[in-house]
């Protein structure tokens, strides 16, 4: 991967395989992929790997809406830090939280007849109309507020000046290459380049960047505007809950130090080791996952298709939010940071 190479930055694969082989507080156990890989392997249908269902019920534009790219866009570049401390009261929308409690925003905040998915609106957005946008079930406000408030800004700026207002001119630049996209969005769009430095290496994990093109994939199915010739070369997408799914399995093993620091909600601050070990750790060790599935799936000769990362970040994440209760034992990193 080519992106961010110029400046020198290893791509998220590289970063994913340096970092855990540098790791001092996160071990991977690949003895336990072989149980993740049959649960992934158990849940593939009809040729295809099923997400599971989350029972997550919001209103989407329709694959035939052309503001449906926009819509797409302005939700991942607000697609960052919705955890909530242990026994904390959660932000919460129309009874979801997390991430659908900001798609359920959005779709009330376009049927209350605010043009969230123009830059021309939301490029210039007052802190006053967006907290309406953004308004709870309870008296819990999203988090980072002004953080949002500046990430719309900027990104609606950068698409009025430079692509005819619409990530749409983005994905024609691209010309159906997801690493190409990946690059224009790092290049142009500051809030999404997730880079960090460990060890004396520049480091990437593109969270946000990369699940803008997946989901931007998954949603048109992998046709038209969501066509991308090498969808396969975009790792997954690091985060806080794909972490509590690989130690749920036991694919990871966290140092007593830091498993202290996570089951007493202590803040990791964003860039320090302990954070990038999680991150790249998920990286590499979904990677190793990938292979290990694909290795099964070939050596038994089923006839299905070979899920690339991106499907297999929906499943974790998917998996995570039905099995929640059976996860919540499990303690998951804490960081404030705009990048996922």
């Amino acid at each position: 991967m080519a992106t961010g190479a110029l400046r020198g930055v290893f791509s998220p694969f590289d970063s994913g395989v340096y970092i855990a082989s540098n790791a001092d507080y996160v071990k991977i156990n690949e003895n336990a992929l072989d149980k993740l890989s049959e649960e992934i392997l158990s849940s593939i249908n009809d040729g295809k790997l099923e997400i599971p269902d989350t029972g997550a019920n919001i209103t989407y534009p329709s694959k035939d809406d052309p503001s449906a790219i926009d819509w797409i866009f302005v939700a991942d570049a607000l697609n960052f830090c919705f955890w909530s401390y242990t026994d904390a009261e959660k932000w919460t929308v129309d009874g979801h939280s997390g991430y659908y409690a900001l798609e359920a925003a959005l779709s009330r905040a376009l049927k209350e007849g605010y043009k969230i998915t123009k830059p021309e609106y939301y490029s210039t957005i007052s802190a006053d109309t967006l907290q309406k946008i953004m308004r709870s079930d309870n008296n819990t406000a999203i988090p980072l507020f002004q953080e949002r408030l500046n990430v719309l800004h900027e990104v609606g700026k950068v698409l009025i000046d430079k692509y005819d207002g619409t990530f749409k001119t983005c994905l024609e630049k691209a010309n159906k290459s997801a690493l190409k996209l990946l690059e224009i969005v790092i290049e142009n769009f500051l809030c999404f380049r997730d880079e960090g430095v460990f060890k004396g290496k520049n480091v990437s994990y593109y969270k946000r960047a990369q699940i803008l093109i997946g989901d931007i994939w998954n949603f048109y199915g992998g046709q038209g505007l969501g066509e991308f010739t090498d969808i396969d070369k975009v790792t997954i997408f690091a985060d806080y809950r794909l972490p509590q799914v690989l130690m749920y399995f036991g694919v990871f093993t966290y140092k007593d130090e830091l498993m202290d620091k996570l089951k007493n909600d202590v803040l990791l601050p964003h860039g320090s080791q302990e954070e990038q070990e999680i991150r790249g750790c998920t990286i590499y060790a979904v990677e190793l996952l990938k292979k290990r599935i694909e290795e099964k799936i070939l050596s038994n000769k089923i006839n299905v298709e070979i899920p690339n990362s991106c499907l297999i970040d929906y499943y974790l994440w998917c998996y995570r939010r039905k099995h929640a209760e059976e996860l919540k034992s499990i303690p998951f990193h804490k960081t404030l940071s705009i990048y996922y």
